[in-house]
């Protein structure tokens, strides 16, 4: 057998493994069936269960439709990552969250605390939504990563989503699902502490406030540092919501968040000699810092506030309008690693001064950002007839606003060569913004859903969805003078159907489609085309009303036109490709049953440009993970887990240099105790120095090392 046919019967065989465990489970014991009572998705609601986290296995979301759907009857894969999986996995960054679904590609650069960089089959950059409404990218790098400790789930749609998501990426979405007020007391405080100087308060409180009103306090306070030197991390987060709910038809949730970040740039685009290639003073420490110190800083600011109302006029019909404004501020000033100059030898060194091959030439950067962006949308739900035909239509109406302004300093060199083996500080001065570069954008975008699911016989289940949308970008320099403008709209379309077989088994077919506005211009000075995307999906799901648990298997091609690559001639600007072809397969189960936490996944993708025939940059063809969490019987209270993430070879975008393939470790022990909760938790349990990507433009990108965090949980 050939080791890729080893590689999958593999990865096949860890699937079927952790699909066996809950069969197992029929012989735990009167307490542990209770235990998966308590813990079953489709259970949970009828208890009163003060501070019970949901399980790992969901049940229904609104995700994929915008209706509360169980996830069987929905004809495309979705994963669905819970607060309780992300607390047992001490994720702290949206791409930590979201590392063992199946589809997902995270760690494309890294340790970077810039943002959080994921693609979606293919790698094709995720669209971001905040409870089913769009998040864009604010700036260049006027961008503030969300916060896992605020949401009750991470939702991943994979493929393309238009139809629910509006302007999406062809890869996927994900929908980040905010915590919201409880009508049982539920409290919690924890503290951590854990290397790299890592500190952590959190607060989760929430309860009701009489018969009609009930509340939400969430709170963190962040402080850390990392493997890199002078690189630390803050982070100051608050968010209070209160829900009035004055009869079973009403519902009006009102929130605000603040959240303030501060670090130093963690990343180096260190060159690919020193770091994946010899060197001939060896490898580039990955602890060094190329910024100043002095200065250098990333800081981002966000407030936000909103509404949800729900109305219910009877049972068939039922009014939803959310409505969210969103206020940014972004600033960088850091420098980077001229990774593409060479010396005559070949090696990433090209300003060579002291004649050794150690010193690089550091360039440094800046910008300012400004961002005002109001969200809203009205979905009005029906849900018709009865017998052997049932409808549930949805129509809504969507919009969003954006004005931002965006201050640059161009690239400029630092005068002294940097010694990347001895470094020297305090020899470049910080770099000034020019008012001149000032560049205000203003973006208006209206959106028109039309939605039918039809369920025929409690067997069949066909969703029929067409969605048009309106683009209107306005760009203007420093002088309030139109610089460009440009309208897009399109049609975008999904067409799905799904069997409801009688064990729990799901098998469905789809088709979907995609449409995202693309900013920016060329290097001679054109504008771009929307990016588009075109999939065909089939796929089994297995839900089987017995036991917590969830497995999808899909299979997909994907095709999409207009994604942005660097310019050969110029890898500051971008040109646009004519097709890239995405095709793969995704295995995924998560479960919750007596003693046992589980997620299996693993990816097959192949991704290539149709005009070059390359392999996309930094997607693995093939990837596994694996995590599992058991509650010991001699011990109550008492839980262990570890899992163990696989990622393959990937390439840098031309077929020249290739990332070796590497496999990681993370490991949980956790004791509850009444109130209390204790738990020890390590990221890259072996400490395993390996390099996330290295791309075809000269750069290569250090993963993130060990760490490990020790926390203490009250709870009443």
């Amino acid at each position: 057998m050939s080791s890729k046919n080893t590689r999958r019967a593999c990865a096949v065989s860890l699937l079927a493994f952790a699909l066996s465990l809950p069969l197992q489970s029929l012989a735990a014991t009167a307490e542990d069936t209770v235990l998966a009572d308590a813990r079953d998705p489709k259970t949970l609601d009828k208890l009163t269960v003060r501070g019970q986290a949901e399980p790992y296995a969901a049940g229904s979301t609104r995700a994929g439709t915008k209706t509360d759907t169980p996830i069987e009857e929905i004809p495309q894969a979705i994963s669905v990552i819970t607060a309780e999986q992300m607390r047992d996995q001490n994720a702290q960054s949206l791409q930590e969250a979201l590392r063992y679904s199946a589809g997902v590609r995270t760690d494309q650069y890294g340790l970077d605390n810039r943002g959080d960089w994921f693609a979606l089959r293919g790698g094709s950059s995720g669209t971001t939504l905040l409870n089913g409404m769009r998040l864009p990218l604010v700036g260049w790098w006027g961008v503030v990563r969300e916060e896992p400790y605020a949401f009750d789930r991470v939702e991943v749609l994979h493929g393309p989503s238009s139809v629910m998501a509006g302007q999406n990426a062809p890869g996927g979405v994900v929908n980040l699902v905010s915590k919201r007020p409880l009508t049982a007391a539920s409290r919690e405080i924890s503290l951590q502490a854990g290397n790299n100087d890592h500190r952590q308060l959190a607060a989760d409180f929430a309860g009701p406030l009489n018969d009609t009103l009930s509340y939400r306090l969430v709170a963190l306070w962040r402080d850390n540092d990392t493997q890199v030197d002078y690189a630390d991390n803050e982070r100051r987060y608050i968010a209070p919501s209160i829900a009035w709910r004055p009869s079973e038809s009403i519902q009006f949730v009102a929130y605000a968040e603040y959240q303030k970040d501060r670090n130093r740039n963690t990343e180096g685009f260190f060159p690919w000699s020193g770091t994946l290639l010899p060197a001939p003073n060896g490898p580039i420490p990955l602890e060094r810092f190329v910024g100043e110190p002095a200065w250098d800083v990333n800081l981002g600011e966000r407030a936000r506030a909103g509404y949800e109302f729900e109305y219910k006029f009877n049972d068939a019909w039922t009014l939803r309008h959310d409505l969210r404004h969103d206020r940014v501020r972004g600033r960088i000033r850091t420098m980077y690693a001229a990774f593409w100059e060479v010396d005559a030898h070949g090696n990433g060194y090209g300003d060579n001064a002291l004649g050794e091959d150690r010193t690089l030439t550091r360039l440094a950067y800046g910008n300012d950002d400004r961002a005002k962006i109001g969200n809203g949308d009205v979905l009005l739900e029906g849900r018709l007839g009865s017998g052997r035909v049932k409808h549930t239509f949805l129509f809504g109406v969507d919009a969003m606003l954006s004005r931002t302004k965006q201050w640059t300093s161009p690239d400029s060199a630092c005068p002294v060569p940097f010694d990347v083996y001895a470094p020297v500080y305090g020899d470049c001065p910080e770099r000034s913004i020019d008012p001149a570069s000032l560049v205000s954008t203003r973006m208006r975008q209206a959106g028109l859903l039309l939605q039918d699911q039809i369920k025929i016989d409690d067997r069949w289940v066909l969703v029929a969805g067409a969605r048009h949308d309106r683009v209107d970008k306005r760009l203007t320099g420093a002088d309030g003078a139109e610089t460009s403008r440009s309208k897009d709209s399109a049609w975008t379309q999904n067409f799905g159907a799904v069997y409801l077989a009688p064990g729990g088994w799901s098998p469905y077919v789809a088709y979907s489609e995609s449409f995202q506005p693309v900013a920016g211009r060329s290097r001679t000075g054109e504008g771009f085309d929307p990016t588009r995307g075109k999939q065909v999906e089939a796929g089994l799901k297995w839900v089987p009303d017995a036991y917590g648990l969830t497995a999808t298997a899909a299979v997909y091609k994907l095709e999409e036109t207009g994604r942005l690559t660097p310019d050969p001639v110029d890898p500051n600007f971008s040109v646009q490709r004519g097709r890239v072809e995405a095709k793969g397969i995704e295995l995924e189960a998560n479960a919750s049953v007596g003693r046992w936490d589980l997620i299996v996944s693993f990816t097959h993708s192949k991704a290539t440009d149709e005009a070059t025939g390359f392999r996309f940059e930094s997607i693995p063809e093939n990837s596994a993970a694996l995590w599992a969490a058991y509650r010991i019987a001699a011990v109550p209270g008492l839980r262990i887990g570890g899992g163990a993430r696989y990622v393959g070879k990937t390439w840098d975008g031309a077929d020249t240099l290739a990332t070796p393939s590497n496999t990681l470790f993370d490991a949980l022990i956790a004791y509850e105790t009444g109130p209390w909760r204790l738990s020890l938790n390590a990221v890259n349990l072996t400490d395993k120095t390996y390099f996330a990507t290295c791309l075809s433009r000269g750069d290569c990108w250090y993963g993130a090392k060990r760490r490990v965090v020790a926390e203490v949980g009250y709870r009443w």
